[in-house]
């Protein structure tokens, strides 16, 4: 007979071996795919440094004399009385020989007349000029009669395909930006009064609901029994802000909502500070108040989300050309932005949110939670499952024959915004339906019979405690889905998305009759890869740098969400 213990402790012991052998195989994959996480950022990212002219010429020998570099700068960089309109482009030739190393620099100033040109020409001496003129969009060459190889090198100026503002500069990123604090650059005011006075009024109830002090509290108590005075008021000092906007409708709307949120603050600190005192507790007791505070954690996530959007608007101004000022410009590749892209991007993602989760969200429970398991239920679920695995393209053709087109079925959207929306809606229902399913079905059941057993009815159950708990899950599905959605661009050239479009997209263009032309960051990043020249290749990795940086902005406020969900349930 085999010694029982002794048989438990080896399967222990493999046991714990496995587990440290899953383990560090997790923690393995975990590197490996940051590791390709960070080769793939720095590939995309690499493009957007602009380094300038640089190449080599080959040496001469006695076939060839004379050996050639071709130059072409597409703007003018000096005005018509030889101002320059930016630092010099000065271009560095460097060579080894049997003399030792050379160095020399020639300013290139280009001129707005076209066909000017002026060669330069090298041999042992040196270079024969150190400043030349030549027109824009004109061809001229650098000549080598040496028998090594000279490296060409700009070291200053704008880049050849940079406008005559001089943007890009060598060695400089293609997306710039500046940040401005409460001033701008010509000292005007980036803000409404009433806008920051409303933002720092939030900072500071922030500051107290997460670190309650006595002396503080002692000045809230005061307005205790006029909780619905403190209503009124920050409902009224949002309706001044917003008639006082001057029309920054955005800063306007985030100061009005943080005079909102500041009454909500205010008030529940108030009745906390009632609930306490009924209680028979001392202010000097802040750890207390925390827990008389009706929803805190809630309130300071959502306050402290708001506190941070509408510091980049109302105490700053975060000033980024290639978002919010230059459009595509099909001739110059640096003056061009995504603007237009940028905006038909949130709206298209603003639109299939308000659609599909809902829609989902309710789909999914009532089929795990309503529905009677019989044939149509089946197969309503395989059909679900399917959807989910389907190609983006045939949903695109779906959007086409029911929102686009006019015939049979269709709704006659036209190649819209909103058109867009609904079809990258219907794409993302399954996945958010399918992940819904999974979380609901992950509660206990025991929480379900606990809350029959009091006397719930099935809604009360499914809204008060289960909803609560798959919550989570249902979060997941839902970043799952956004992100996939976020960066698909063959639905919407099925649609009709263009590739540049001047304007700003309007969202409900299809119903009230305005220009229905659209087009999102993924589609302007693929016209702009197709490109030939280099230049429009770099816009494309800037394109892909703010689509990822958008990416990652959305799904960190649905981690947030997600994580405070969580927190409730462990609490």
């Amino acid at each position: 007979m085999k010694d029982i213990d002794k048989l438990q402790k080896r399967n222990r012991k493999l046991r714990g071996l496995t587990e440290l052998a899953g383990s560090m195989g997790l923690a393995i994959t975990g590197l490996i795919g940051l590791l390709f996480l960070g080769i793939l950022i720095w590939q995309i990212a690499e493009p957007t440094f602009i380094e300038g002219e640089r190449g080599e010429i080959t040496a001469a020998s006695e076939s060839i004399p004379e050996s050639n570099y071709r130059f072409k700068w597409d703007f003018p960089t000096v005005d018509e009385n030889g101002k320059l309109y930016s630092d010099p482009v000065v271009v560095r030739f460097q060579w080894n020989d049997e003399n030792g190393f050379h160095s020399h620099d020639v300013q290139i100033n280009v001129i707005d007349t076209r066909q000017v040109k002026t060669d330069i020409y090298i041999d042992s001496n040196g270079v024969d000029q150190t400043e030349i003129e030549v027109g824009r969009k004109t061809n001229f060459n650098a000549y080598s009669s040496i028998r090594v190889p000279v490296s060409v090198e700009q070291i200053s100026g704008p880049v050849p395909n940079a406008d005559k503002t001089g943007y890009p500069s060598v060695n400089s990123f293609v997306i710039t930006g500046d940040v401005h604090i409460l001033l701008d650059d010509e000292n005007e005011q980036v803000f409404q009064p009433m806008e920051l006075i409303a933002w720092i009024t939030l900072l500071i109830l922030v500051i107290v609901l997460t670190w309650p002090i006595v002396a503080t509290l002692k000045i809230i108590q005061k307005l205790k029994g006029r909780r619905t005075l403190i209503k009124l008021a920050s409902y009224v000092l949002a309706g001044i802000t917003f008639v006082v906007s001057d029309g920054m409708f955005v800063a306007a709307a985030l100061g009005g909502i943080c005079w909102i949120v500041s009454g909500v603050i205010l008030y529940r600190i108030a009745e906390g500070i009632e609930r306490l005192e009924s209680l028979g507790r001392e202010l000097s007791e802040p750890s207390r108040l925390k827990h008389s505070i009706s929803d805190r954690d809630g309130v300071l996530m959502w306050s402290r989300m708001l506190l941070f959007t509408s510091a980049l608007f109302i105490p700053l101004l975060i000033d980024i050309p290639f978002l919010t000022e230059r459009y595509q410009d099909i001739f110059i590749p640096y003056a061009s932005g995504i603007r237009a892209a940028f905006y038909g991007t949130i709206w298209v993602m603003l639109i299939a949110m308000f659609v599909s989760i809902p829609i989902s969200v309710g789909a999914a429970i009532y089929l795990d939670e309503y529905a009677k398991p019989n044939r149509t239920t089946k197969l309503i679920q395989a059909l679900v499952t399917n959807l989910a695995g389907v190609p983006s393209i045939v949903f695109g053709m779906f959007g086409l024959a029911i929102f686009v087109k006019q015939d049979g079925f269709g709704w006659g959207l036209g190649p819209s915004v909103l058109a867009a929306g609904l079809t990258m809606g219907v794409m993302a229902m399954p996945i958010i339906v399918l992940a819904g399913q999974e979380a609901l079905r992950s509660v206990p059941r025991t929480l379900r019979e606990s809350a029959y057993g009091i006397g719930c009815t099935k809604w009360e159950v499914t809204k008060d405690h289960v909803l609560p708990s798959a919550m989570p899950g249902m979060m997941t599905g839902t970043i799952l889905a956004m992100s996939r959605i976020m960066g698909e661009a063959a639905p919407l050239v099925v649609i009709g998305a263009t590739a540049m479009i001047l304007f700003d997209p309007e969202p409900l263009a299809a119903l009230n009759g305005g220009n229905v032309n659209f087009t999102v960051i993924p589609i302007q990043i693929y016209f702009w890869t197709a490109e030939p020249d280099h230049a429009w290749h770099s816009m494309a990795a800037a394109a892909s740098i703010a689509l990822i940086c958008l990416l990652i902005a959305m799904n960190s406020i649905a981690i947030v969400l997600r994580q405070h969900f969580r927190k409730r349930l462990k609490s």
